[in-house]
């Protein structure tokens, strides 16, 4: 579990000491760290075994070892960085303010030597520990063939799911048949979808044989045969066992076969763990035979079954319907518990197990007060106390009770994930429930927290976007719907509450990660990570005193991620001294701590603040995620805000968020090799100068403050953008924005400022003539999305030219005076989405479909007018349309 983590965070930390360009390790240092990294690369490949073992194997005994494991590794990383830590402190301390700070620390590490030698000795003998833990895993005990079989007290009242509910009755009727599997997170009704299409009367009429097996994840190919032939064909079942013949594969095969020929036949396959390839390949051919299988994770051994289906969350409706009737009946809510039933059932987030256990738990309050109260106007006003308390308090007693019931069920899913998977996972119960996660922050952070590591060749973050779709499609653990250019997608990137409060728990359980409840009750006793929902908690005297005895000194993390909070807080009276990550842009500043900037172990900084940096900003020399967001923005007039010149000191920075700020041009040889994102700047920061210093960024957000006043006296504000394309090759995404625009300002921008590598292209406020669009869009030959906002462009025809946008895919544009747009033949030829909102003198759309096109395009109008909807409505595309007038 954690070990595998723990084993690639140590790494991490050693090649962060032995490769930094400011730390200078005195010899042999770096050859005393080696065998401490060789052993860790050995604990990996150990630890991965795990992987190859069955579902069945019973975990205990390996997770209690991998505990003891990832003690012992943080233990040895905990004395590695404070005794680096320990060393630079004095020399940062020994700096003349004013003085630019030191570029190079010296470390000496030889008093580690026996401390490795002992991390090497325990490593070792937990090693072999482990391979013999492995060998000796015991088995899941078996379930009866008549607890496998029996289907009769599974219902089959199923709320939702009409329409795949058909679809999948209909795949099972049709001439073709084979394989239909039904896959979902665990609690989301797979089991009743499953058993509602087998009670199905037109199931039933068709299919002479039907058989019902739950596979669980223990249920070899031997007893899958019996479970069915006991079905199909009890009379030579029962001879078999009668004979003891029944471990007779063969037999059993024969037996299946004959009662299986001109029979038309369904099988179930419920829970489906893993798949052997054997069951039923002599059948699944016949075209009278068909499989529905059921399972909570993609079967690689079934990698083109005829049809798969992914089961649903339930709807806002669906849920509030399932919720009424499971506590009062077919009639529902009564009138004046709707309203808080239909909030209750919200909270439950579309999961049918989660909406069923509460429902339990409310019809058991329900039924107690009952008792407890004769009177019937009192009873009704205690029931409604308890509805709305279930209903607004997020840590009320029914909701965790019920989190905690379905827990059992749900760890199964995590607990068999992969190694690499099992941390990366249990991260996400770090945000707050019901609330999407904003991605790139969330990468960033990963990047910073060290515990993840690629495979193979590929980079950090490709391998971070794998992980999370190996968490979406084959395992069903999180939740993405992400289409952010479309005004009618739903658009989420989370984790249902349910997951959270089992990552919450098993995180906190570990050591892993802790998130704050309240104030004082919290065992934080050696949390490696802390994060908080409402970020006033660390207010408290009680908690932070907690946290400064308990755990600050090998906190790793600090996450403040409740609402904004605009008063000053204690965190660096806490003591932290080794915290790679914090995260506080919901935590106003009015200054930076010198307690913060003596973080050199910082990785990743995110804070709300208005002043100006200070120049040890520098002193956090490994940091890669620098995030400054303004309290409130505010222009002076006059003054020009630049970030401390030793920020070109900061070698290992990745990413520049600043809004107000701009880079300085260094006056000394300086460059961000590893920069890739810079967000928040004016065009003061695309100087040549400059740019050839940070050339391979990815990523740029140009902000540009229009002259408030007539005297700022830059007329040329926008002349070092068309060094752009020239300076940064490697450019993917450009976004330029014109703040508070006003249209008397045509800022009609160099066609040099786009390098034709971009991809994606957001422009805002310009105010350009339309004709220079088609000139920058035949400059962008890989340019896949592009946003239009806030009169970015004006006048009232855009007319498409031959040959632009040959490989654009979604096209938005937004408040413009546009009143007819135009697409010349051979233009758009791959757009599938074009999406145009509040453009209200908009009247014709001018756009025929290129025959050769796979795709059929959506088209988008929000809040247009009724003119331009009717010149859309033409053969070969989909329109939707929305108007805030009707709502």
């Amino acid at each position: 579990m954690a070990a595998y983590s723990a084993a690639i965070s140590l790494k991490n930390t050693i090649q962060c000491i032995v490769q930094s360009s400011r730390i200078l390790l005195v010899s042999p240092s770096p050859q005393i760290l080696q065998p401490a990294y060789d052993a860790m690369v050995r604990l990996q490949k150990v630890l991965l075994k795990l992987d190859d073992t069955g579902y069945s194997k019973i975990r205990t005994k390996v997770n209690d070892l991998d505990e003891r494991m990832k003690e012992v590794v943080w233990e040895f990383e905990d004395l590695l960085e404070t005794h680096v830590y320990q060393q630079i402190l004095p020399q940062l301390e020994s700096s003349v303010g004013g003085e630019r700070h030191h570029l190079s620390f010296s470390v000496d590490l030889q008093s580690l030597k026996h401390y490795v030698d002992y991390l090497l000795k325990r490593v070792t003998v937990m090693e072999e520990e482990y391979d013999v833990d492995l060998s000796n895993m015991p088995e899941e005990e078996g379930v009866p063939i008549s607890s496998r079989i029996d289907f009769g007290r599974i219902s089959s009242e199923m709320i939702g799911h009409t329409v795949q509910f058909e679809e999948a009755r209909d795949l099972l009727l049709a001439e073709n048949g084979g394989w239909l599997s039904i896959v979902g997170m665990a609690g989301v009704g797979k089991t009743t979808f499953a058993k509602k299409v087998f009670d199905s009367p037109a199931i039933k009429r068709h299919f002479g044989l039907r058989a019902w097996v739950r596979v669980g994840r223990k249920c070899e190919y031997n007893e899958i045969l019996r479970c069915i032939l006991a079905q199909v064909d009890p009379t030579s079942y029962n001879k078999m066992v009668t004979q003891g013949d029944d471990d007779d594969n063969e037999k059993l095969l024969g037996l299946l076969g004959k009662r299986l020929k001109d029979k038309k036949c369904l099988i179930v396959m419920d829970d489906v763990w893993e798949w052997d390839t054997r069951v039923l390949d002599k059948y699944i051919d016949d075209s009278n035979v068909r499989v529905l299988l059921t399972s909570r994770q993609r079967l690689e051994e079934l990698e083109d079954p005829t049809s798969k289906g992914i089961l649903c969350l339930l709807d806002d409706e669906e849920s509030k319907k399932l919720l009424g009737a499971k506590v009062f009946g077919e009639k529902g809510f009564p009138l004046h518990l709707e309203e808080l039933g239909k909030k209750i059932a919200e909270k439950c987030e579309g999961l049918p197990l989660m909406i069923v256990t509460v429902a339990e738990l409310l019809s058991k309050a329900n039924k107690s007060m009952t008792e407890v109260f004769l009177n019937r106007e009192e009873l009704n006003k205690s029931i409604q106390e308890l509805w709305t308390e279930v209903a607004k308090k997020q840590h009320n007693s029914v909701f965790v009770d019920a989190y905690n019931q379905i827990s059992e069920v749900l760890f199964p899913s995590y607990n068999y994930l992969p190694q690499y998977l099992k941390m990366f996972f249990l991260y996400l119960g770090s945000f707050p429930p019901y609330s999407d996660i904003e991605t790139d922050s969330l990468w960033n952070r990963f990047i910073a927290e060290g515990f993840l590591e690629p495979i193979g060749k590929e980079t950090l973050n490709d391998f971070i976007s794998d992980c999370w779709e190996k968490l979406d499609h084959q395992y069903h653990l999180v939740l993405t719907e992400i289409n952010p250019k479309s005004w009618f997608s739903k658009n989420e990137f989370r984790v249902h509450s349910c997951w959270q409060h089992m990552c919450r728990k098993e995180g906190s359980r570990i050591k892993f990660l802790h998130v704050l409840q309240s104030c004082g009750d919290d065992d934080i006793k050696d949390q490696r990570r802390l994060c908080a929902h409402s970020n006033m908690l660390f207010a408290f005297k009680q908690v932070y005193g907690s946290i400064k005895s308990d755990c600050a000194s090998t906190t790793r993390s600090l996450l403040c991620f409740g609402p904004y909070h605009r008063y000053p807080m204690p965190i660096e009276d806490m003591d932290f001294k080794l915290l790679k990550v914090l995260d506080a842009c919901k935590v106003r500043f009015y200054h930076i701590p010198l307690e913060i900037l003596k973080l050199v172990c910082l990785k990743y900084l995110a804070l709300s603040y208005n002043k100006e940096l200070p120049i040890s900003i520098s002193n956090l020399f490994h940091l890669q995620c620098l995030i400054v967001q303004p309290h409130v923005y505010i222009k002076h007039r006059g003054v020009v805000s630049y970030m401390p010149m030793e920020i070109w000191d900061m070698q290992e920075l990745q990413r520049i968020t600043v809004l107000g700020r701009d880079l300085p041009t260094p006056n000394f040889d300086a460059t961000l090799e590893n920069l890739s994102t810079i967000s928040g700047v004016s065009p003061k920061s695309c100087t040549r100068e400059i740019l050839k210093r940070i050339s391979k960024l990815k990523k740029l957000e140009i902000i540009m403050n229009l002259k408030p006043y007539d005297d700022d006296g830059d007329d040329n504000a926008l002349s070092g953008l068309g060094y752009i394309s020239e300076e940064l090759q490697k450019l993917n995404v450009l976004s330029y924005i014109v703040m508070n625009p006003e249209m008397k300002y045509k800022s009609t921008v160099p066609l040099s400022m786009f390098p034709s590598s971009l991809t994606i292209l957001k422009l805002n406020g310009l105010g350009c003539p339309w004709k220079h669009m088609n000139d920058i869009g035949s400059r962008l030959p890989s340019l896949k999305s592009l946003e239009l906002f806030h009169y970015a462009f004006q006048g009232p025809k855009w007319d498409i030219e031959f040959g632009c946008f040959l490989n654009l895919k979604k096209l938005v544009i937004e408040d413009t005076d546009l009143v007819r747009w135009r697409v010349q033949h051979g233009s758009l030829p791959r757009l599938h989405l074009l999406s145009i909102r509040h453009c209200y003198k908009l009247r014709k759309l001018d756009w025929k479909r290129d025959p050769s096109t796979v795709t059929t395009p959506v088209i988008e109008l929000v809040d247009c007018n009724l003119s331009a909807v009717t010149s859309a409505m033409k053969p070969g595309f989909k329109v939707h349309c929305a108007f805030s007038w009707l709502a």
